[in-house]
């Protein structure tokens, strides 16, 4: 009989040399504690049941069954199972299994000069963890592949039950995979650290996903720039178990590093409400694609904390006609915090006529109906310089969801990109809840014209700075307090050529707000000047009306011969100065007020702030309203604001004087 390839060491122990010599030279028994294996073997092991004991699989040799037997059992603590070689279940066992509960387990497949290990089984788990209170740390340098035979759900890593601690490190060249399964499956507050490739694939259509944490809490995934997470289904998921339970998961990917899932969410996660907070650090690539159903770049029922610098991204997503439109979301999230200095984009497949491409989605669960829920917590996505949200053929953003009493805020920053593609829909569309859009870049809905939609909410829109940039009409919604600041800065402008509506309040705080072409101000809309100047020369000769005027600071009006009419005026702080400019050489009427404002002191304060260079200007009431006349003067008058209000008294008809401010 040839010398066994399975060698073991025991404690020496008085009287069993011979006893030694013969388990070192005889068949190899069932059950062996510890081992080490340098050739061919065919017999199931157990590693324990004594603490620190080692079992090792020599680089060519090979642990290799059938039967329902696990190839390797462990049953004692602190065990180290260390594979260079080759084990394989190829019945319906196990490879390595854990039915004891044991703790500081290490199980090493290969090394960092060794990819060749292997472990791979027929038809069950490659490695599972049976008992909750164990504990594991996996280094896998090579491949453990679960070929799950009979799609019973077999994973290549199963720690699903664990609630000690449990590590998952796959480094580069490393593998694990499975088919019709999860790859891996992380406990309670597991770690997974991935610089190699976690790949499920399904032919059925299945829930085969590259990473799946169940209802397991604080797990943390970090996908390194030589990472790949790839699921079948989705590429990483899990699930907040009830309404009443509190879920986290922390996932973070280098750039390079790429998490996709190939027939649903590049991550997915079901929840019901805000004790669900998903983090997500995306410096790489995270990508669905909907071939049977959803197939959203990161959907998450509950709220999130996404920073994406890198690629964000839904390919497709299916559903029959009769259900409706389908959503390829690029980021579908129930609230929580969203900053982008990458691209957050929903795509379609050419062909699918079924579906529309959306950048990101704010809003609760699905509901009967379509419907969908409210926020669960405020929302807020701050687009930086280089960012870029793209609707491929609907909206960049949409909040959806019914009331919630929460806030949507989009901050879309200097150099950054806010880019509608549908052919109805506005770049930012909103609907319940209120809604406060700070815009410093660029926002483009020339795909429909419409380029923001506002909802029912209270809801405020900011253009700050001078580079703002809006492409489209502006609607502020139906919430009756809505307001509109254009905040450009000194020396700066906002040049707009669209309709704006559904606005309170339209306030300059500062620079130039043009309004050129087509552009046109909701006239139900009070005009607050708090500094800088607006300008409606390029309005050509149109008349623009406001529901008021407000000058709550010094301001200017370029008119370029358009004339302003007011239903109402009100408030004119004390000691405001409203400068006329741009008027030429026969201005006509630049200013109307519905009413007689011959004795109304706001008119009266209005008219001595008035500062209008060296034109004549002349007021009066015709019957309908109170006008202020601009013209060239013939000769200059010196003077001040007083000589004009000296005639009010004479205000029965129009009553003109000029003046000069200097």
């Amino acid at each position: 009989m040839p010398a066994p390839s399975l060698s073991f060491a025991y404690r020496k122990l008085a009287g069993a040399t011979l006893l030694s010599l013969a388990l070192a030279w005889g068949a190899a028994p069932a059950h062996a504690t510890p081992f080490t294996i340098t050739g061919p073997v065919t017999t199931a092991q157990t590693l324990g049941s004594a603490s620190g004991e080692r079992g090792s699989i020599a680089l060519g040799a090979s642990l290799m069954l059938g039967g329902s037997a696990v190839a390797v059992a462990i049953t004692g603590n602190n065990a180290t199972l260390d594979n260079q070689g080759t084990i394989a279940q190829t019945g319906t066992g196990r490879a390595v299994r854990d039915n004891k509960g044991v703790t500081n387990l290490t199980i090493n497949n290969g090394s960092a000069t060794n990819a060749a290990a292997t472990m791979r089984t027929a038809d069950a788990d490659v490695v599972q963890m049976n008992v909750p209170g164990s504990s594991v740390v996996l280094n896998n340098y090579g491949a453990m592949i679960s070929a799950n035979a009979s799609a019973g759900g077999a994973q290549a890593v199963d720690f699903s039950v664990v609630t000690g601690a449990n590590v998952v490190n796959n480094y580069a060249g490393g593998l694990l995979a499975a088919s019709e399964a999860d790859a891996v499956r992380p406990g309670a507050n597991g770690v997974v650290n991935n610089a190699g490739t976690i790949r499920s694939t399904t032919a059925k259509a299945g829930s085969s996903d590259g990473i799946d944490g169940q209802s397991n809490s604080g797990i943390r995934i970090a996908n390194a720039a030589t990472g790949l997470v790839d699921g079948g289904r989705h590429g990483i998921t899990a699930e907040q178990a009830t309404a009443g339970t509190s879920f986290t998961l922390d996932v973070s990917n280098a750039a390079g590093g790429i998490i996709r899932g190939n027939d649903g969410g590049g991550i997915n996660v079901d929840g019901f409400n805000a004790r669900q907070v998903v983090t997500v650090v995306n410096h790489g690539t995270i990508s669905g694609n909907g071939i049977t159903g959803d197939g959203d770049g990161i959907d998450v029922d509950g709220t999130v904390d996404i920073v994406n610098t890198g690629t964000i991204r839904s390919l497709n997503a299916v559903s029959a006609p009769s259900s409706g439109l389908a959503y390829s979301e690029g980021i579908s999230a129930g609230g929580g915090r969203i900053v982008n200095a990458g691209l957050i984009e929903g795509q379609v497949a050419a062909g699918n006529t079924n579906a529309v491409g959306r950048g990101i989605t704010l809003a609760g669960n699905d509901l009967s109906g379509g419907l969908r829920e409210g926020l669960y917590a405020n929302a807020t996505v701050v687009n930086q310089a280089g960012g870029t949200i793209r609707g491929a053929s609907d909206s960049a953003i949409v909040g959806s969801g019914e009331a919630s009493g929460f806030t949507i805020t989009v901050d879309n920053r200097a150099g950054a990109a806010i880019v509608g593609g549908g052919r109805a829909t506005a770049a930012i569309l909103t609907k319940a809840d209120a809604t406060v859009i700070r815009n410093a870049g660029l926002i483009d809905g020339g795909s429909s014209g419409q380029a923001i939609r506002m909802g029912s909410g209270i809801n405020a829109l900011f253009i700050d700075g001078g580079n703002a940039r809006i492409i489209g009409d502006i609607d502020g919604g139906s919430g009756g307090r809505n307001t509109m600041t254009v905040d450009a800065g000194k020396g700066n402008a906002f040049a707009y050529d669209g309709a704006i509506s559904h606005f309170a309040s339209i306030v300059l705080a500062s620079g130039t707000f043009a309004l050129q072409g087509d552009g046109a101000i909701d006239p139900a809309a009070t005009l607050v000047l708090a500094g800088g100047t607006l300008d409606v020369g390029g309005l050509f000769d149109r008349k623009q009306t406001f529901a008021s005027l407000v000058l709550g600071a010094d301001s200017t009006i370029d008119f370029g011969g358009t004339t302003l009419v007011f239903d109402a005026l009100g408030d004119i702080a004390a000691g405001a100065r409203l400068t006329l400019t741009g008027i030429g050489d026969a201005a006509g009427t630049v200013l109307r007020f519905q009413g007689d404002l011959s004795n109304d002191a706001n008119f009266q304060a209005l008219l001595r702030g008035l500062a209008v260079g060296s034109l004549a200007l002349s007021y009066g009431f015709d019957g309908v309203y109170t006008n202020i006349d601009l013209a060239a003067a013939e000769v200059p008058e010196p003077g001040s604001v007083a000589l004009v209000l000296g005639g009010m008294g004479l205000m029965g008809a129009l009553a003109r004087r000029r003046r000069r401010n200097t």
